[in-house]
C-alpha cells in the first residue's frame, strides 16, 4: 500500500496525549492497597473466629452429658438472674416502706406548726375581714334604705357600726394577743439596740458640782492619783518651811457617776478641774517629774525649759543622726492647775535640782606623776592640762595629797547622756558535722563540703555620762548571710581491711584492778606509773588504731595507741602483749597485760598522754586515783 493510500490520521498534541494515557496517582494506589489489605485481614479474623466456634461447639458435642450442662448452667443462669431481681424488688419494696413511714413521721411533726400557722394567720386577718365586710354593709344601707332620709341613714350606720364593734370586739383582742408580745419585742431590740449606740462616759463630781467627763475609770483613777502627788507636794513644801499641816486640810474626795457626753477631758485636765473645785488656793504653774516622781512646783516653767534645753545643748550635734542626748534622769514639766503653797520660787527649784555637781579631783600619793593621773583616770593630757594650769608635762612629779582636778562631773538630777548608735557587721562562725568513713584512710581528715562563715548587722546604742561609757546595748540584729555548715569525713580504714573508730575524748582508766599510783608525771618522769599485781589487764583508754606494739629496752613490751582527733597514749612495761601494730580497739578493750619488762623494778603500768606531740599528765584527767 503506498502513503498516499493510508488513511490520514488526526494529529494530536502532547498535552493531550498524556491526560488520554494518564492512571491513577500514587497517593490513589497506596490507598487500594492498604484497603486491600484491611479487607484481606479482616476476612481472616472472620474465618478463623467462625471456625474456633465450630471447633468448640464439636467439642461440646463430644463431651458425655453435655445436654446435662448446658441445663444446669442455664438454671444457675436463671436462679442467679431471679435472685437479683427478688432482691432488687426487695430493696425496692423497703426503700418505698421507709419513705412512708418517713412521710408520716415528718407529715406528724409538721402539722402543729402549720396548722399553728394557719390559726395565727386566721386569727390576725379576722378582724381586717370583719371589718371590710362591715364598711362594705355600711356602704349598701343607702340603697337598701332608698326612702329614707339621710339623717335616718346616718343613724341607721352608727346603730350598726356599734353592733358590730361590741360583736368582734373580741376578735380584735384575739389578734392584739399576738401583736402586742411582737410590738414589745421590737420595742426592746430597739431601745437596747440604741443604748448600746451611746457613748457612756464618767461625770466626775466633787463637792456635789460636776467639773467635766472623762473616758473611763482608769482616766478617772490616773487623774485623782495626779491631784493626791499634787497634794503630798505641797504638804512637803509647806512642812520644809516649819508650817503645821493638818491631814485634813486638803481632803478632796472626786466621784462619778454615769453619763452620756461626747466631750470628755484627758487626766491633767480632770486634776486641774478638780482642784479648781475644790479650793480657792489654786494656781497656774509648772510640775517637775523626775521619774514619774512629782518633785517640785514653779511658777516659771518657760524659763525651766529653757534652762533645761541649754544643758543639753553643747552636747547636740543636729549633723549626726546617730546621736541622741537626753538627760539620765526622766524630767517631764507639766502645766496645770496647783495648789498655791506648793509653788516654789524658780531660784529655790534651781538650786535643788544643781545639788550634788562640781570637779572630780584626784589625790596624789608618793612619787605620783601627771602620767600616773593620766593612766587611772583615763583622762587625757590635754583636757588636764586645761583644768590644771600649774601643770607642765606629763613627767611632772606630784606632791603627795595634791589635789588634781581631771573632771567636772554633772549634779544629779542634771546628768545627762549621749547616745550614739552604731552599726557594724560580724562574723558568724559556721558549724562543723564531722563523719566516718570507711572509704578513707584512719587519720585522714576530707573536707566534703567546705564551710562558710555567716555576717550578721549588728546596731547598738553607746550610752555615755560625763564622758563615761556606761552601757552598750544591742538594739538590732539582722542576719545578712546565713553561715553555711561545713561537713568533714574523717577515715576509718586500716591497711589490715579493719575498721577504727575515733577517741571519743571520755578517758578511761586503763588498769582499773590497779593497787596504787607511785608516781604521777614531773620533770625528770614522762607519765603516771600504775601499781599492780602481776598479770592484770590493761584497757585501751580511749578507741583508736594501734601504732605500735613491739618491745623497747626501756619501755619492756609496750603499746602506742593513736586515738584520731590529737591525742596519743603509750601503755608499758607489760608482760606481754594482747593486740599487734594496725589493729583498731576499742574503748574498755584489754590491749596487754601488767608486767615489769625494760627498765622497770616492779609489776605496773606506765601510762603516758600526748595532745598533737605535747606530753600532758594523766593526772589532770584522773586526779583522784
Amino acid at each position: 500500500m503506498k502513503p498516499s493510500q493510508l488513511e490520514e490520521k488526526p494529529k494530536t498534541s502532547g498535552k493531550d496525549r498524556r491526560k488520554k494515557h494518564r492512571g491513577p496517582g500514587p497517593v490513589a494506589l497506596w490507598l487500594d492497597r492498604v484497603r486491600c489489605k484491611l479487607t484481606v485481614r479482616s476476612w481472616h479474623r472472620t474465618t478463623k473466629k467462625k471456625a474456633r466456634r465450630a471447633r468448640a461447639a464439636d467439642m461440646l458435642q463430644k463431651l458425655p452429658h453435655a445436654h446435662i450442662i448446658g441445663d444446669v448452667l442455664y438454671l444457675i443462669g436463671f436462679w442467679a438472674e431471679y435472685a437479683v431481681i427478688c432482691a432488687v424488688r426487695g430493696v425496692e419494696k423497703t426503700v418505698r416502706v421507709v419513705a412512708s413511714h418517713a412521710g408520716q413521721l415528718l407529715l406528724t411533726i409538721v402539722r402543729p406548726f402549720l396548722l399553728g400557722f394557719i390559726t395565727l394567720l386566721e386569727d390576725l386577718t379576722e378582724p381586717f375581714r370583719r371589718m371590710h365586710s362591715g364598711l362594705k354593709h355600711i356602704g349598701e344601707l343607702e340603697e337598701a334604705l332608698p326612702d329614707e332620709s339621710a339623717r335616718q341613714i346616718r343613724k341607721e350606720k352608727m346603730r350598726y357600726f356599734r353592733r358590730g364593734a361590741r360583736l368582734y370586739f373580741p376578735v380584735v383582742l384575739n389578734a392584739l394577743s399576738y401583736l402586742l408580745p411582737v410590738a414589745a419585742a421590737v420595742g426592746l431590740f430597739y431601745v437596747v439596740r440604741t443604748g448600746l449606740g451611746y457613748d457612756y462616759v464618767l461625770n466626775v463630781i466633787v463637792d456635789g458640782e460636776s467639773v467635766g467627763y472623762v473616758a473611763n475609770e482608769q482616766v478617772f483613777e490616773n487623774a485623782r492619783d495626779d491631784v493626791q502627788g499634787r497634794i503630798d507636794t505641797a504638804k512637803s513644801v509647806m512642812q520644809s518651811t516649819g508650817e503645821t499641816v493638818g491631814d485634813e486640810q486638803w481632803n478632796i474626795s472626786p466621784t462619778y457617776t454615769l453619763a452620756v457626753n461626747n466631750a470628755t477631758m484627758n487626766e491633767s485636765e480632770v486634776a486641774n478641774a478638780i482642784l479648781g473645785a475644790s479650793s480657792d488656793e489654786i494656781g497656774e504653774g509648772t510640775a517637775v517629774y523626775v521619774d514619774g516622781e512629782l518633785r517640785f512646783v514653779v511658777n516659771e516653767g518657760d524659763h525651766l525649759r529653757s534652762y533645761l534645753e541649754s544643758i543639753k545643748q553643747p552636747y547636740e550635734d543636729t549633723s549626726d543622726p546617730n546621736r541622741r542626748v537626753a538627760f539620765v534622769h526622766d524630767i517631764t514639766l507639766v502645766d496645770g492647775i496647783y495648789l498655791l503653797d506648793s509653788v516654789m520660787s524658780y531660784s529655790d527649784v534651781l538650786a535643788a535640782m544643781n545639788e550634788g555637781g562640781g570637779p572630780m579631783t584626784y589625790t596624789a600619793g608618793a612619787d605620783d606623776t601627771v602620767q600616773t593621773v593620766v593612766d587611772s583616770t583615763g583622762t587625757s593630757w590635754d583636757s588636764l592640762a586645761a583644768l590644771n594650769p600649774d601643770l607642765t608635762s606629763v613627767d611632772q612629779t606630784l606632791t603627795e595629797g595634791e589635789q588634781v582636778v581631771y573632771g567636772v562631773s554633772s549634779p544629779e538630777l542634771l546628768k545627762v547622756k549621749v547616745i550614739e548608735r552604731q552599726t557594724y557587721t560580724v562574723e558568724v562562725p559556721y558549724d562543723t558535722v564531722t563523719n566516718e568513713s570507711d572509704e578513707y584512710d584512719f587519720g585522714e581528715t576530707v573536707v566534703t563540703s567546705p564551710g562558710e562563715n555567716g555576717i550578721q548587722e549588728l546596731t547598738q546604742d553607746l550610752v555615755y555620762v560625763d564622758g563615761v561609757m556606761t552601757e552598750a546595748n544591742i538594739v538590732k540584729v539582722e542576719t545578712l548571710k546565713e553561715p553555711v555548715t561545713e561537713y568533714v569525713t574523717k577515715g576509718t580504714h586500716l591497711k589490715s581491711g579493719m575498721t577504727a573508730s575515733y577517741g571519743s575524748g571520755e578517758w578511761m582508766w586503763p588498769v582499773p584492778g590497779y593497787t596504787y599510783v607511785s608516781r604521777w608525771m614531773s620533770s625528770y618522769h614522762k607519765g603516771a606509773d600504775i601499781c599492780a599485781p602481776y598479770g592484770t589487764p590493761i584497757y585501751a583508754s580511749d578507741s583508736g588504731v594501734v601504732v605500735t606494739a613491739g618491745s623497747h629496752y626501756s619501755y619492756g613490751n609496750y603499746v602506742i595507741i593513736d586515738h584520731g582527733n590529737g591525742w596519743r597514749t603509750l601503755y608499758a612495761h607489760m608482760s606481754s602483749l594482747g593486740c599487734s601494730a594496725g589493729q583498731a580497739v576499742q574503748r574498755g578493750q584489754v590491749i596487754g597485760y601488767v608486767g615489769s619488762t625494760g627498765n622497770s623494778t616492779g609489776n605496773h603500768c606506765h601510762f603516758e598522754m600526748y595532745q598533737n606531740g605535747t606530753l600532758v599528765s594523766a593526772r589532770n584527767f584522773f586526779g583522784n586515783m
